[in-house]
């Protein structure tokens, strides 16, 4: 018996349709009610294992809940990214940028990048070289504290997180200011004694403190940084100044390199003294600049 060709034509679509139906409720099951496409691992890294595991255990708990009432989040094709940053940062506050994706069927990995502290503002918070501030719970009092005056913060948005920055009123560029300190903080705490604390003045004037609080260095905060750095490193590197520095270091009181090629230093068991540096230390100042400096200097 022969079928006809319109009846043949209804059988195969009413097959397709079938298996089309058929298939996508076998995949809708599959999905929803079996483990074949649930996500069993996170892949953490970028942190510290005690902080892997409270983040893993903390994005176990999202296993339950739902996207938009009716997707589960603990499904390859349905995770949310967005809520495991928001729980990642909610844990790594010093997170500088986190990524977020799949790997396989069963696996989200996940990139932490933190952010890098130059200096400190108190035992818990930090800032950047970029003036992000941020609580961390790492050891940061191998930083020296930085203090300035005339600041604000503001919020600011960079890889999808939010981050609180520091304005400094009158200073358009103050990443660069602090990528400067950074530089200069390093080389003093190398040569002369180690920074403890740093104070950029609304006058202009910043002073690199030592952890005693008994000896500074004052430079200013809208001079050439590299060309102070010479000028300071040619008066430390000159009699008499190099000697006190190698035998009295524990007297000295400044290195006030604010007055362009000249190096104003006093140490607590000597009289003022002054070198004018011109590539090498000047043993000729007049009296008359020495009386100048020693009364604007005077504390």
């Amino acid at each position: 018996m022969r079928i006809k060709r319109r009846r043949l034509v209804f059988l195969i679509r009413s097959l397709a349709l079938f298996g089309g139906v058929f298939l996508a409720v076998l995949l809708v099951y599959g999905y929803f009610f079996t483990q074949l496409f649930t996500i069993t691992t996170y892949t953490i890294t970028g942190v510290d294992e005690d902080t892997r595991v409270s983040l893993n255990n903390q994005l176990h708990l999202l296993d339950t809940q739902k996207l938009y009432k009716v997707f589960p989040v603990n499904k390859i094709f349905t995770y949310s990214s967005s809520l495991i940053t928001t729980n990642v940062q909610n844990i790594v506050k010093e997170s500088a940028s986190i990524s977020v994706r799949p790997v396989g069927l069963h696996t989200i990995k996940i990139e932490i990048t933190l952010l890098k502290p130059v200096f400190r503002i108190n035992h818990t918070e930090a800032i950047t070289q970029d003036g992000i501030i941020f609580t961390s719970k790492y050891d940061l009092h191998m930083l020296p504290v930085i203090i300035v005056a005339s600041t604000t913060t503001s919020e600011v948005k960079n890889n999808g997180l939010t981050f609180t920055k520091i304005i400094v009123a009158g200073n358009s560029d103050f990443a660069n200011l602090l990528s400067s300190l950074s530089d200069i903080s390093t080389k003093i705490s190398s040569i002369i004694f180690p920074v403890a604390t740093i104070m950029v003045e609304s006058t202009g004037d910043i002073s690199f403190i030592s952890e005693q609080g008994t000896s500074k260095v004052m430079i200013l905060q809208d001079s050439d940084k590299k060309k102070t750095w010479s000028t300071l490193v040619s008066a430390i590197d000159t009699d008499p100044l190099k000697n006190k520095l190698l035998y009295d270091k524990k007297n000295l009181e400044y290195l006030d390199a604010r007055y362009g090629n000249k190096v104003f230093y006093r140490f607590s068991d000597m009289t003022f003294k002054n070198s004018a540096v011109t590539g090498i230390l000047d043993h000729h100042a007049s009296t008359t600049t020495e009386i100048t400096a020693s009364t604007t200097l005077s504390r």
